[in-house]
């Protein structure tokens, strides 16, 4: 069974790769333009290429027309433009303009003197269609002195698609009489290198220029006849341009005709190099679209402009000189590498399976289109390859398509299989329990039919099935979930591997998210903490179980009682472990009871201990004997002051008390901060001021508003700036400042005081303490002030923090949040 149905996988495999790369071939074949738009993008995506030191053009340009008048000149003008050239002894000079019509005598005959003077000029040809249609084509051919004095003729025919864009050259044209020229680019490379009309030779691939090698593309190539005393058969062919970069990318050695003929460029800059000239000047027309001209460089500007013909021949002439030729993908060739696509994509379909199946999947197609196109990318920049895209992403989408269908239909059959078992189960799944209907029974005959034929059930029998078997899992699942949710405990169950099962509503509270949203998590990660994962593994194996007290912190912190156990197969606990069940109970109560107990009691027998001992002692004294007035004044003021204290501290510890339990109700509303801190700076002036304490204000101007409890954050940003004045030396200064970021508002008050030891900086905002410190014995306080402004912080949730030297002071920073406090 197993052997048959892995035949029958790869059967189906094979042919969605089969059918696959034949899709990729019929698009390719079907629709040539978009595997021309493929490589215009590849082009633009390699971007500008350096540009040949060894080509220098001489442009009949606008300053050139500006000088000279409006174009055509007169012949003398480009025969003195060749004599200037000739004297710096380039390689060769490509006139890329045609002479095909007589002027005056004079003129031709110094055009056509110039040219056999300087012995290595080519000039220009043009095949021309005929005006009427199916009528012969003809060459537009220089005057027969001027042809006479060349060293060549080549054509400057520059072939566009159907969407403008010139990506080829003919390498040889012919009209229809036979007569033949082969592209300007090649006659200029072979007159440069001195190589006669016998040492070229035509091949089924190539064009052999001497020593050179030009390699033709897989077009279909025109034969050309050509009568002569012995007729001869000559090969066309075309030859990809590889452009240096966009319209304009030759202007580094670009030089204006009138700058040449004045004698303004150095000789130096033609010598040697292969010189063109030609027409750039946008009124004189000759232009064409280039891959480039949807470009755009690093600095977003856009390339739009056409090429003028003068750049397209210097290109060709590149692609010759650095042998950069591209070679095409035969046919075979692509559909063997669509075909690999295809089966790269099923593959790792395939082993994309289980966990986030739907993620790893879309990794998986994202990841082969990025393999494709980074590969294409490299044999088009590295090997000088065509590579076969469309195919290949034809390929890989049918494949995708394909292969995703070929799994939902072996899933839905699978479904059908496992609906079927699930039927006929019995009554393994009737409900029980009180309030729980009883035994499910199927209707007379059964549910539906389960037999079925080669193809899967449809989602409409499915939808059915599931319908009536989802009826028996629900009323059984109901009382036990009823059950479970309804302890007031948080109840949580994991697998073996820790992660969550189950969670009732309990759980979410405490652990801050929805019971559902639990369940698929880590059970140790959930605990923050409180277990690891080898915990868990040994409770596993061991088969027992964990009782601790834990600390929760949400928006207030709470304690819990945790209590884990391993569940096994058996009730005797010895069969294999299924899970774990863990609870959570809350023992807040307690310790807030106990701590309450405990602070009472420092209360009472410390801080309150002080203050009564002096009051006692000084109303027996006042009682036992006779004071004089003026003492017992002071001892009535002291006793008043005590009790004040006393009062103070008894106030502020029920107002910290109010806060940790929750009962203080916030009264929201949007605050402007400066202005609660001007008040406190106007409040507590005079008392800075009784000690030459100097108050400075450093508040930005565009602080925004927050949502908070005015009464609360007045009183927290006073306690803090009142500790600065009491904890500080006479004549300092105290600096009240507030900023705010994107997140939150920060008020920040700095002293020049005595600063706190970094010992005592962890249990500075605990209840009752005091730093101990010489300096402060005298200063009255209660050392609830930094435990107070510490809860109205988190219940904003917010924060208090401090940064302290000793001998240089102190900063607390106050952090309130800017989102919406609840």
């Amino acid at each position: 069974m197993f052997s048959r149905a892995r035949a029958a996988k790869i059967a189906w495999s094979l042919a969605i790769v089969l059918a696959s790369a034949s899709a990729g071939i019929l698009v390719d074949w079907r629709a040539p333009g978009i595997d021309r738009y493929t490589r215009d993008w590849l082009m633009r995506l390699r971007g500008p290429q350096p540009v040949p030191d060894d080509i220098a053009i001489v442009a009949i340009d606008e300053p050139s027309m500006l000088r000279y008048g409006r174009f055509p000149w007169s012949r003398q003008v480009i025969a003195r433009t060749i004599d200037a050239l000739a004297a710096a002894h380039p390689k060769v000079i490509a006139l890329d303009v045609l002479f095909t019509d007589p002027t005056t005598q004079e003129d031709d005959e110094s055009l056509s003197r110039s040219i056999g003077r300087a012995g290595n000029v080519v000039v220009a040809s043009q095949l021309t269609d005929s005006p009427v249609h199916g009528g012969p084509s003809r060459w537009l051919l220089p005057l027969s002195s001027i042809e006479r004095a060349a060293a060549a003729v080549g054509h400057v025919n520059v072939q566009t698609e159907l969407e403008g864009i010139a990506r080829q050259i003919s390498v040889r044209l012919a009209d229809d009489s036979g007569r033949s020229f082969r592209a300007m680019a090649i006659e200029a490379v072979r007159v440069a290198d001195g190589t006669a009309e016998e040492g070229v030779t035509d091949t089924q691939n190539a064009l052999l220029l001497g020593s050179r090698t030009i390699l033709l593309g897989s077009s279909p190539r025109d034969a050309v006849v050509e009568p002569s005393q012995s007729t001869r058969v000559l090969r066309g062919g075309r030859m990809a341009i590889d452009y240096v970069g966009p319209a304009g990318s030759f202007n580094p050695v670009t030089y204006s005709l009138a700058d040449v003929v004045a004698g303004r460029v150095l000789p130096e800059k033609f010598r040697g190099k292969f010189v063109l000239i030609g027409a750039t000047a946008a009124s004189l027309g000759d232009r064409v679209s280039s891959p480039f001209v949807r470009y755009s460089d690093a600095r977003a500007d856009q390339h739009g402009a056409l090429m003028p013909g003068v750049e397209v021949l210097a290109n060709t002439l590149n692609v010759i000189l650095r042998s950069r030729y591209y070679s095409e993908t035969s046919d075979m060739a692509a559909f063997l590498w669509a075909a690999v696509v295809a089966l790269l994509t099923l593959i790792l379909l395939e082993v994309a399976q289980g966990g986030p199946e739907l993620l790893k999947q879309l990794a998986v197609l994202i990841g082969i289109a990025a393999l494709v196109m980074v590969a294409g990318y490299v044999a088009f920049l590295k090997l000088l390859i065509f590579p076969p895209l469309v195919p290949c992403l034809v390929a890989f989408g049918c494949a995708g398509v394909l292969g995703l269908l070929q799994r939902s239909l072996t899933a839905s059959a699978r479904l059908d299989s496992n609906i079927a078992e699930l039927a006929l189960s019995g009554d393994l799944l009737a409900p029980a329990g009180p309030g729980i209907p009883g035994p499910y029974h199927w209707a007379k005959g059964g549910p539906v039919s389960l037999s079925r034929g080669w193809l899967p059930r449809g989602l409409e029998w499915k939808a059915r099935m599931l319908s009536e078997l989802n009826a028996r899992l629900l009323d059984r699942a109901k009382f036990i979930n009823f059950a479970l949710r309804s302890i007031e405990d948080g109840l949580l169950i994991a697998d073996s591997d820790g992660m969550i099962t189950f969670a009732n509503r309990s759980a979410g509270a405490i652990l801050g998210a929805p019971s559902r949203g639990l369940v698929g998590q880590n059970l140790a990660h959930r605990l923050n903490g409180a277990v690891d994962g080898e915990t868990l593994a040994r409770l596993i194996a061991e088969r027992g179980h964990i009782e601790r007290e834990i600390t929760i912190r949400g928006l207030r912190q709470r304690q819990y009682t945790l209590r884990l156990a391993a569940v096994s197969a058996d009730e005797k606990g010895e069969g294999p472990v299924l899970g774990i069940v863990g609870s959570l109970s809350d023992v807040t109560r307690q310790h807030e009871l106990q701590q309450t107990k405990n602070d009472v009691i420092s209360l009472v027998s410390h801080e309150m201990r002080t203050p009564l001992t002096a009051i006692q002692g000084m109303t027996e004294l006042l009682a036992a004997y006779d004071v004089e007035p003026g003492r017992r004044r002071e001892m009535n003021l002291a006793i008043n002051d005590e009790v004040k204290r006393l009062a103070s501290m008894i106030t502020e510890y029920l107002n910290i008390t109010r806060l940790e339990s929750g009962a203080t109700e916030m009264r929201l509303a949007p605050v402007r901060v400066e202005t609660v801190l001007d008040r406190i700076l106007i409040l507590l002036g005079p008392v800075a001021g009784q000690r030459q304490i100097q108050l400075t204000r450093d508040i930005s101007p565009d602080l925004p508003a927050v949502l908070a409890d005015l009464d609360l954050i007045s009183r927290a940003a006073e306690n803090l700036v009142s500790n600065a004045i009491k904890y500080s030396p006479n004549g300092t200064t105290v600096t009240v400042a507030a900023r705010a970021d994107e997140e939150a508002l920060f008020i920040e008050v700095s002293d020049q005081g005595y600063g706190v030891p970094e010992s005592d900086l962890a249990r500075i905002f605990e209840k009752f303490y005091r730093v101990p410190r010489v300096q402060d014995a005298g200063v009255p306080g209660t050392g609830l002030g930094l435990s107070l402004v510490r809860e109205i912080a988190e219940l904003h949730r917010g924060s208090v923090s401090v940064r302290s030297e000793v001998g240089r002071g102190s900063t607390f920073t106050l952090r309130i949040p800017r989102t919406e406090a609840t």
